[in-house]
C-alpha cells in the first residue's frame, strides 16, 4: 500500500515539473538572470560588454548626483499613482456595469478591451494627433464647448496629464476584463440574500461586491502598479511628439526613460544598470508594502 502511494506521489511530482518546468525555466532565463546581470553591470564601467572594468559604487554615486534623478522619481510615482487609482477604479465601474443584463454587452466588452491589445506605438501616434493644439480632436471638442484647448504636449502644466490620460485609457479595459471574471465568480446567493434584506444596488455594490472582489482588486492593483512604474513606450512616443527633448524633457522623464537614455543613447551601461537596480528596489518595496496592507482590506472566502 505504501509503495503504491509513493508511486502515485512520484507521478504527481513528475507531472508537476513537466507542466511547471517550461514556465520556471522561462522565468529563470528572462527574469532572474537579467536581474543578476544588471547587478553586475551596475558595478562596472565601459560602453560595451567586451571592455568592462570594475567601478564599485561609482555608478550609484553618480546616479544620486544626477540632477535628473529627482524629476525621474517624481514623474514615475506621479504617473504610477494616478494611473493605478484611475484605471482600477474605472475598470471596476465598467466591469460592474457590463456585468448587468444590458443590450450589446459583448460588443461593449470588446470595445473597452481593444486598447489593451493595441501596440503602444500605435496608441501614441493616434493620441499625438488627438492632442494637437490646432486640429486635434480634443481641442476641437473643447472649442465647441467654448473652452480654449491647451498645448497638451508642450505646456508643462498639461504634459504629464496628457500622458496619464493615455495610460488610463489604455489600461482600464485590461483591468475591466480581469475584474469582470471576478464578478462572474461571486455566487448569486449573496445578492439574493441582500435583496431580501432590502439592500439597494449601491448597498449591494459596497457591502457584497467590493469585499468579495477584493482579492481580484488586489491582484489588479499589484500588476497595474508594476506596469505603471515601468511605463516607457507611450511616454517616449508622446514626448517625441512635442519635440521637447531639451527644454521640457524633465516634465516627461521617468526612471525607465532615464535608463533608456543612459544605456541606449549615451551607452553608459553601468549608470543605466544602477538606475535599473534602484527601480527594482522601489518595485519590491511597494509590492511588499501592498502585500502587508492586504491583511486589512482583502477578504478571502
Amino acid at each position: 500500500m505504501s509503495s503504491r502511494r509513493n508511486a502515485q506521489k512520484t507521478k504527481e511530482t513528475v507531472a508537476f515539473y513537466l507542466m511547471a518546468g517550461p514556465q520556471l525555466i522561462g522565468t529563470l532565463i528572462f527574469s532572474f538572470v537579467p536581474v543578476i546581470w544588471s547587478l553586475y553591470l551596475s558595478t562596472t564601467s565601459g560602453q560595451d560588454y567586451m571592455h568592462l572594468s570594475f567601478a564599485g559604487a561609482t555608478n550609484y554615486l553618480k546616479m544620486f548626483r544626477d540632477e535628473n534623478l529627482g524629476y525621474e522619481i517624481f514623474n514615475t510615482f506621479y504617473y504610477a499613482v494616478s494611473v493605478v487609482i484611475l484605471s482600477v477604479g474605472i475598470g471596476l465601474l465598467l466591469a460592474n456595469a457590463l456585468n448587468q443584463n444590458i443590450m450589446f454587452r459583448s460588443f461593449f466588452r470588446v470595445i473597452y478591451f481593444l486598447p489593451s491589445v493595441t501596440m503602444a506605438a500605435a496608441i501614441g501616434m493616434v493620441w499625438r494627433t488627438m492632442f494637437n493644439p490646432s486640429y486635434g480632436m480634443i481641442n476641437v471638442i473643447l472649442g465647441f464647448l467654448g473652452i480654449q484647448g491647451p498645448s497638451w504636449l508642450t505646456d508643462p502644466r498639461f504634459m504629464m496629464l496628457a500622458v496619464i490620460i493615455v495610460g488610463v485609457w489604455s489600461s482600464s479595459g485590461h483591468n475591466m476584463i480581469i475584474l469582470l471574471s471576478g464578478l462572474n465568480n461571486i455566487p448569486r446567493i449573496y445578492y439574493e440574500a441582500a435583496e431580501i434584506d432590502g439592500a439597494t444596488n449601491w448597498h449591494k455594490f459596497v457591502h457584497v461586491t467590493v469585499p468579495l472582489l477584493s482579492p481580484v482588486v488586489f491582484f489588479v492593483t499589484i500588476t497595474s502598479t508594476m506596469s505603471a512604474l515601468k511605463a516607457f513606450d507611450i511616454i517616449y512616443t508622446l514626448a517625441d511628439a512635442g519635440n521637447n527633448v531639451d527644454q521640457y524633457m524633465r516634465y516627461y522623464r521617468t526612471m525607465v526613460y532615464g535608463i533608456y537614455e543612459k544605456g541606449f543613447v549615451q551607452y553608459n551601461l553601468g549608470e543605466a544598470s544602477a538606475e535599473a537596480v534602484l527601480l527594482l528596489i522601489f518595485i519590491m518595496m511597494i509590492t511588499l508594502f501592498q502585500f502587508r496592507m492586504q491583511k486589512k482590506w482583502v477578504h478571502y472566502e
